[in-house]
Formats: structure tokens, C-alpha cells, sequence
């Protein structure tokens, strides 16, 4: 029986981290597109993409995009990180675990165990410090996209992001990036190719879409006053740290 292999790092990896449900595949999809000039979808994302916690993938495109819901970790060279409203988050979060765990608890419940840290990988603010607060240490640098902005206004943070790689797109390609990585497309492809997003679980529930909505500020009509209060609480310095208004 063989042991597994751990991914090496290359000198010019370029690593996308996140937080999960924070819009992953939606930054995955415009940056293979920007980088690679190439369509990525559900059914080759597996051969384009290196999940840091699998198996080295053979034959990956250079330089590397790596993906990861990881803290921060020395070893990664340049980094893309990601982040999102928490209160989005656990909304978005809780319908993954339907998809995959079936209906196992209520949302009330899910909520208790994502502010108390059960829930993987962990507490989001932990996350999130971890990174912004060392993120002068990242050798070839480091760049932070908020969802929300991603989602207003692709277009702008493409630009920003091929400036980051120092790959030089026209507004054509930038524009076609965008259109591909759009979630009208992306939801398009789940259909078309639902084995690939599932992968090989038993569990996953094909009636509950992986690519939702797409939305933001969707926790104000679904989150309790109190659950509001409580994340505006528990999460009070990453929050302001990051821009995010908690008056509610």
C-alpha cells in the first residue's frame, strides 16, 4: 500500500486561498482563464487546478494554481486570497453540508457549530488573521479580493489580478475571463457535467445546486436579529478590519 504524496511547492506557484463558500470556484474559473488563456470547466478543473491537501496532479499547466482553505503556511509563494462576508458564509456553508451530508440538522444548529469553530477548517476570523497579518512575509507577493467587489465589478479586479500575475490581457480577454467565470455560465456547466462537480460521492444530493445564487447581503433576510448580533460580536475586529459594515 502506497503512502501519499505530498504537493511540493514550486518557486512560481500561484495560490488561491480561501476560506470555503467563500466563492472559490469563481475565482478559480476567471484566473485559469486569465492565466492560461484556456476554458476551464467541472470536467477539467481536476487536471488544471492542485488542491494543496491531494496528490501531486501530474502534467499541471505552469506555473501552478494551487488551491487552498488553509491558514497561512510560509511555503506558499504568491498568494491570491479571498474573502467574504461571514454571514453570507454560513448560509451558503449550510446548504453545501445539505448537498453532501443530507438533511442532517437544522440551520440554528449548523450556526451554533460554525460560530463555535466545529465546522472545517475552523474559526473564519482565524482564518482571515492569519493571513492579513502576514502577508508582507509572502515572498512574490500577496493580493486581497473581496468577494462582494468580485461580484460587482469582475471586470476591475480581473484587471487587478492580471496586473498581479504580470500577464498582460486585452479588454477582449479580459471580458471573455469574466463571461466564462460568470455564474450564469458556471451553473450552466454544473448541468452539463453534474458527475464532475459531485465527483465520486455517494452522498451528494443532485437536486441541491453547487453553484447557488451568486448573491450578497443575502444573510439580511435570512439571518435572526440575534444571530446578526452575534457574528457583528464574535467577529467585530476581522469585520471592521476588512470594510464590512456591521450596523444592522
Amino acid at each position: 500500500m502506497s503512502t501519499k504524496t505530498k504537493y511540493t511547492f514550486q518557486e512560481d506557484d500561484i495560490c488561491l486561498v480561501a476560506y470555503p463558500k467563500s466563492g472559490n470556484n469563481f475565482l478559480l474559473f476567471l484566473v485559469a482563464m486569465l492565466l492560461y488563456q484556456t476554458k476551464m470547466d467541472w470536467s477539467t478543473k481536476g487536471k488544471m487546478v492542485q488542491n494543496v491537501s491531494s496528490e501531486p496532479i501530474e502534467n499541471l499547466p505552469s506555473p501552478h494554481l494551487v488551491w487552498s482553505h488553509n491558514s497561512y503556511d510560509p511555503n506558499y509563494p504568491k498568494v491570491i486570497y479571498l474573502v467574504r462576508d461571514p454571514r453570507d458564509i454560513v448560509i451558503s456553508y449550510y446548504h453545501h453540508f445539505q448537498r453532501y451530508h443530507g438533511k442532517m440538522r437544522n440551520f440554528d444548529k449548523f450556526f451554533h457549530a460554525f460560530m463555535g469553530g466545529s465546522i472545517g477548517p475552523g474559526m473564519w476570523d482565524r482564518n482571515i488573521a492569519s493571513w492579513l497579518d502576514n502577508r508582507e512575509k509572502i515572498k512574490n507577493g500577496f493580493l486581497l479580493i473581496k468577494y462582494e467587489d468580485l461580484l460587482e465589478n469582475t471586470a476591475k479586479e480581473a484587471h487587478r489580478i492580471a496586473n498581479f500575475l504580470n500577464v498582460d490581457r486585452t479588454e477582449k480577454e479580459i471580458n471573455e475571463a469574466v463571461d466564462w467565470a460568470s455564474f450564469d455560465n458556471m451553473k450552466a456547466l454544473e448541468k452539463k457535467q453534474n458527475t464532475h462537480v459531485s465527483g465520486n460521492s455517494p452522498l451528494a444530493d443532485p437536486n441541491i445546486a453547487f453553484v447557488r445564487e451568486g448573491q450578497a447581503n443575502k444573510w439580511k433576510s435570512v439571518l435572526s436579529q440575534e444571530q446578526q448580533q452575534q457574528i457583528n460580536q464574535k467577529f467585530h475586529k476581522t469585520l471592521t478590519r476588512l470594510g464590512y459594515d456591521i450596523s444592522t
